[in-house]
């Protein structure tokens, strides 16, 4: 939020690859917004940087210092927004956007926890296995020569990949659902 009250927004809109001019020029014509630089991608996605005149919603999530992770337009024209912040702050924005009477409900609230994802030998072995090209197609390195240099047996060494491999992917997928469930 800048000090004239204005709100900047980076977005990624996805919708129908012809339906982006559309869509560009709908966000260009609306009353509120001051400013606009947009990319438009062949697949379908908007990339952009708006600045906004009013948005109350977007207001209040910037004061309290929450962050608005995504929002997702259900088929009755209902918006869901995540949004992602402390204790403190989230219950400072529901209390403004109360204040404000401006209708929310809160459909999950998750404590996000700061806990070592891998172990020490599942993250040095990924990276080496990453860093040899292990992961790559055609791979530079296979499963037989990634144990020499690791001097791990060829089984074991498989294991601890496949056990890394599904927490960073479990981790990777649990987050995106978070941020992307439909309303």
């Amino acid at each position: 939020m800048s000090s004239k009250g204005t709100m900047k927004h980076l977005f990624d809109i996805q919708a129908k690859p012809d339906f982006t001019a559309d869509l560009v020029s709908a966000i260009r014509n609306d009353k509120d917004i001051l400013d606009l630089e947009v990319i438009r991608s062949g697949s379908g996605h908007v990339y952009g940087e708006a600045t906004s005149a009013r948005c109350t919603v977007c207001r209040e999530v910037a004061r309290s210092n929450c962050f608005l992770a995504s929002v997702s337009i259900a088929p009755k024209g209902q918006a869901k927004w995540t949004v992602l912040g402390g204790g403190d702050s989230f219950r400072e924005l529901t209390s403004a956007l109360s204040r404000r009477k401006i209708p929310f409900e809160v459909t999950l609230s998750r404590t996000l926890e700061d806990k070592e994802l891998l172990t020490a030998r599942q993250e040095q072995i990924l990276t080496i296995a990453f860093e040899r090209g292990y992961f790559e197609f055609p791979k530079k390195l296979g499963l037989s020569e990634l144990a020499s240099l690791t001097g791990v047996k060829t089984s074991t060494l498989a294991e601890i990949l496949r056990r890394g491999q599904k927490k960073v992917l479990g981790e990777y997928l649990a987050r995106r659902s978070l941020l992307h469930e439909d309303v």
